[in-house]
């Protein structure tokens, strides 16, 4: 998961800069099981991610990667929420790999 950081990280300060990306709910990343939760599921809990991107080369054997990213920042920057959400599938659209944050 060491390897999703950055992307975690980019994606926060990203949507941290203003309001950015699609809520969604974080209330169901709990539920995601590596190695049991399917890529319907995951659509169906989070919507369509705002990316999608092909894997390769990757140990666990993922060959997709979504993610999700939100942020709002309100009366200046004095008020800041920024969320992402990523998931890695592997070729049977089954999760092998996610990370959430939020700040």
């Amino acid at each position: 998961m060491h390897r999703l950081v950055p992307l975690l990280t980019l994606a926060l300060l990203l949507a941290a800069c203003g309001s950015s990306g699609k809520n969604f709910d974080e209330t169901r990343v709990g539920n995601i099981k590596n190695g049991h939760t399917s890529r319907v599921e995951i659509e169906q809990w989070f919507g369509m991610p705002g990316a999608s991107q092909g894997l390769t080369g990757t140990t666990n054997g993922a060959v997709k990667r979504y993610t999700w990213s939100y942020g709002r920042s309100t009366h200046g920057g004095a008020s800041t929420k920024a969320k992402a959400l990523v998931v890695d599938f592997n070729d049977k659209d089954v999760v092998v790999d996610h990370a959430y944050s939020e700040q």
